[in-house]
């Protein structure tokens, strides 16, 4: 037998750089409750280097620690028992001395035997002992994988083994796993998380990254210790980190050549095979891995000797960078640098011919299965686009709800010319995304593309999809979008009713969608029940028939035409069933509109200052509303302009506000312009800038259309237009001390006019604006805010009298002294003011409307020591906790009470009996 090389018994020196890694020590040394744990990995995801820092500290509890490097060499029962009988140096002489004559005879060992006597020896005379036994996937001897199966089923109590390797071994790792003798380590739970990626790279490597880099780094590498280093060694010492690090994350040849050289070129050449041509798939399963490899083409191909299933299973159980997605091991993906590698590759080693055929064969996989987003990306990038258009022109425009506007608009200019003008359902996807996003002159253009498309299918020229009854439907639709954008009332009305007689029955989501739009027609007419009707209609229906999309935009819109005539309580609870319907039967909250619903919660909730209500709502608002989805998401920007306003942060508002018209400019939406400028101009007047103020309203020339038909935007027109040019005159004549022209102004608030829905007052802020005009005139102004406050009682509105400022709370305060101010006034004074009001007072107010979520008792503890002036680090200090943490309460508490700063909490949390 070869000499024992004494190297190989030694753990690997550890490096200074080596980063320590602290919560895998602690993990190893629980692990360690089990007979054996097994640390599998791929390559550079170190595992050895882990092994060798961790023993510094594992030496402090465990007497003895046998370490074996095993390596090809070691595939020789007799040969690896005797490096393993070598590494155990903490049995007795004479012992270890009667167990190499075992393994020096030249008759054939008796395992199993020879196992018994170690495990007995062990038992009997060694102190607390772990085996590792490092890189055990070059062993593939079954007497040793029997040899080792038989050692852990029997080791002593005392006794620990540590496998390390690329992959699992054969060796009955279920049962273990059942029985509780097992742990396991595996690529997630060795991989770099943040902070230690942030430690790699900013102290180990000393590079000098932007957390967006260092966030980009490992979200290309997901927290692979090798990669990372590969990519950090170069850009190492370069100047300009900022413009190479795209470069190196999407194709590093350092990282490139390590994948390559120590795992690719090892596979077997049919295995090699098989990566590179399932690398263009993203997600990975056993029968789309055999269509696409071609398993079922023709009897040309020969049948590959495992099916794809079978090669998946085995790739993952040999941690060769497939990862399962859920637990039923059905879909896989590759690591993301493992996959670019193979990309390049396979474009490197195959024609650009070859590689279509594979996206092509993917396509119809995906296609055949239902799976239409994945198909067409799949025919584009093979340039397939006979087979986009097969795809997508039998579903018409209800591929818009199935797919995304966002998703279109990236697939439609793909498409060459001639198969618009050939195909009138693709021409008619266009119009409807020029209609989406206002351009009246393209929506106009595509529209008489397919005309000519559709006159050519009637004629037979062009290839007929479905009834032709259905396609001038569609036409039609298209059209009533136009005519709504241009204004044109008449037109959308005739256009809906022809599309409506077109349609078939089966063909209900567009219907709906018509639909809707006469709803916006009547809002052109200013009839708010027809409207209502039709809004309330499309809502409901589109749960029964199975579009809750359909539903979701149809609630915003019956939302925000219940606001126009004050119905804020309605208003909420159509919110709230939608959004409980979709949550029970909806669960995908990517469906386009799916957003608006808790959008316009989020708006109702924050005009009646329950910031417990609105911010949650927002939130979820803002993660289903993307930024592809151009009027919904200049939506939610104005609606977070408003919240932050409403929460006294100008600063934030303004913020928004710029943000929303630098892509309101770019999107050219004009309407939400001119409402973010009413906004903007409505906050300088509260910061006492007139003059910016007359600028911005000033800038209001034109008269959007979308004011007159389509609710959201006819609601906020009236809210920071015209009430704007309202408050800005009050200001003004207020600071001029123009007395004849306040009672002029207050006169003509007394009967608002208006000739459209926008431009009418509400009949509270009339009466509110009116009572401000008076009292800063000098006359009696009690009636007009009495009045104003009996009108919000009902539905308990404070934004207005929130915003109305110092000049209210003047009058609220001599109606209080007159004994004149009902509860729901006392309630706004209290947030004008922090005035506490009689307890009296405070019964009168529904502890559940004024606090619609409870305080915690961790809450209430930390708004007892607020009340007592001390600060957080105090509080922290008092409750033992950490200093965010207590941020973190104090956030939630003003979330809850509806307030924005320590004092108002304090004088509320009063006033509710929370604290004495």
């Amino acid at each position: 037998m070869m000499p024992l090389v004494r190297t190989k018994l030694q753990p690997p020196e550890v490096r200074p750089s080596l980063l320590p890694r602290p919560r895998l020590y602690e993990q190893l040394r629980l692990a360690l409750h089990s007979r054996l744990v097994l640390i599998a990995a791929p390559a550079g995801y170190g595992k050895t280097s882990l092994l060798a820092e961790w023993i510094v500290e594992a030496r402090k509890e465990w007497s003895h620690i046998a370490w074996l490097s095993l390596d090809e060499t070691d595939n020789d029962i007799r040969r690896l028992l005797a490096y393993l009988l070598e590494a155990l140096s903490n049995l007795p002489h004479e012992r270890r001395a009667q167990l190499q004559a075992l393994l020096s005879e030249d008759s054939e060992i008796d395992t199993t035997q020879w196992c018994a006597e170690l495990l007995n020896d062990l038992a009997e005379t060694a102190g607390p002992t772990v085996i590792v036994l490092d890189d055990y996937h070059l062993i593939n001897d079954p007497l040793i994988h029997n040899a080792i199966t038989f050692l852990i089923d029997h080791l002593p109590p005392r006794c620990r083994l540590l496998i390390a390797s690329r992959r699992d071994p054969p060796l009955p790792l279920a049962r273990w796993r059942a029985r509780g003798h097992l742990t396991e380590l595996r690529s997630f739970d060795l991989a770099f998380n943040p902070e230690e990626t942030a430690a790699f790279l900013l102290e180990t490597m000393e590079l000098p990254l932007s957390r967006d880099q260092i966030v980009a780094l490992l979200e290309s590498t997901e927290g692979w210790p090798a990669g990372l280093q590969l990519i950090a060694l170069a850009i190492r010492d370069r100047v300009n980190r900022g413009e190479l690090i795209d470069e190196l994350i999407s194709g590093n040849r350092y990282v490139a050549d390590y994948l390559i050289e120590d795992v690719f070129n090892h596979l077997p050449h049919q295995l090699q095979q098989f990566l590179l041509q399932t690398s263009i798939l993203d997600q990975l399963c056993g029968a789309l891995c055999d269509a696409v490899i071609g398993v079922h083409d023709g009897a040309e191909v020969q049948t590959p000797v495992q099916s794809s299933q079978q090669i998946l299973t085995e790739l993952e159980r040999n941690n060769l960078f497939l990862f399962p997605l859920g637990s039923e091991r059905v879909w896989y993906r590759y690591h993301h640098l493992f996959a670019e590698v193979l990309r390049d590759r396979l474009m490197a080693s195959h024609s650009p011919e070859q590689v279509a055929i594979l996206h092509r064969r993917a396509g119809a996989w995906y296609a055949a299965h239902g799976m239409l987003t994945q198909a067409v990306n799949h025919a584009l990038q093979a340039q397939a686009f006979d087979d986009v258009v097969a795809m997508l022109e039998p579903i018409g425009l209800a591929v818009i709800s199935q797919v995304g506007e966002v998703t279109l608009r990236r697939w439609l200019p793909s498409l060459p010319t001639e198969a618009f003008e050939r195909h009138p359902r693709l021409a008619l996807l266009r119009a409807w995304l020029a209609t989406a996003d206002y351009q009246v002159d393209e929506a106009a253009h595509w529209i008489a593309v397919a005309e000519r498309a559709l006159a050519g299918v009637a004629s037979g020229a062009a290839t007929p999809i479905g009834p032709i009854a259905n396609l001038r439907g569609e036409l039609s639709a298209v059209r009533v979008r136009l005519a709504a954008l241009q204004g044109d009332t008449d037109q959308v009305i005739a256009e809906g009713k022809q599309a409506l007689n077109w349609l078939q029955s089966d063909y209900q989501s567009l219907r709906m969608r018509i639909a809707k739009d006469l709803g916006y027609a009547c809002i052109a007419q200013r009839d708010l029940v027809r409207a209502e009707q039709a809004f309330s209609e499309a809502m409901v229906n589109g749960f029964h028939v199975g579009l809750p999309y359909i539903s979701a935009m149809a609630t915003s819109d019956y939302a925000y035409t219940l606001m126009l005539r004050g119905a804020y309580t309605n208003a909420i609870n159509a919110c709230r069933d939608t959004i409980d319907q979709m949550m029970h039967h909806q669960r995908n909250r990517t469906v386009p509109g799916i957003g608006l619903p808790f959008l316009a919660l989020a708006d109702l909730h924050a005009i009646r200052h329950e910031f417990a209500g609105a911010l949650p709502a927002l939130a979820e608002a803002e993660s289903a509303i993307k930024s592809g989805h151009t009027t919904s998401y200049l939506c939610l920007l104005i609606v977070m302009a408003r919240v932050a306003r409403a929460r006294n942060d100008l600063p934030g508002a303004l913020r928004i506000i710029r943000q929303a018209r630098f892509m309101a400019r770019q999107r050219r939406v004009g309407w939400v312009r001119a409402v973010l400028d009413g906004l903007e101009s409505q906050i300088m007047i509260e910061q006492g800038d007139l003059e910016a103020a007359g600028q911005l309203i000033t800038n209001i020339v034109t008269t959007p259309s979308e004011f007159q038909y389509l609710p959201t935007a006819a609601f906020y027109a009236r809210e920071h237009i015209t009430r704007a040019h309202y408050e800005w005159r009050l200001a003004n004549y207020q600071a001029t001390g123009d007395c004849q022209a306040l009672h002029d102004l207050a006169m003509e608030l007394g009967t608002p006019s208006g000739t459209e829905l926008w431009q009418r007052l509400s009949p509270l802020d009339a009466a509110l604006l009116r009572g401000l005009a008076l009292a800063a005139a000098g006359d009696d102004a009690t009636e007009a805010i009495l009045s104003a406050l009996d009108l919000a009682t009902s539905e308990r509105i404070v934004a207005p009298f929130q915003q109305a400022g110092e000049a209210l709370r003047r009058i609220l305060n001599q109606l209080l002294s007159r004994q004149r101010l009902l509860p729901f006034g006392e309630y706004l004074l209290s947030l004008l003011d922090d005035y506490e009001p009689s307890p009296m007072a405070v019964l009168s107010i529904p502890a559940s409307d004024a606090l619609p979520e409870p305080l915690s008792q961790r809450e209430i503890e930390v708004l007892r020591l607020m009340a007592e002036g001390r600060s957080n680090q105090e509080i922290a200090s008092h409750l033992i906790i950490a200093i965010s943490t207590v941020k973190s309460h104090v956030n939630n508490i003003f979330s809850k009470l509806g307030v924005a700063s320590r004092t108002q909490a304090v004088a509320r949390g009063r006033r509710l009996g929370l604290i004495t």
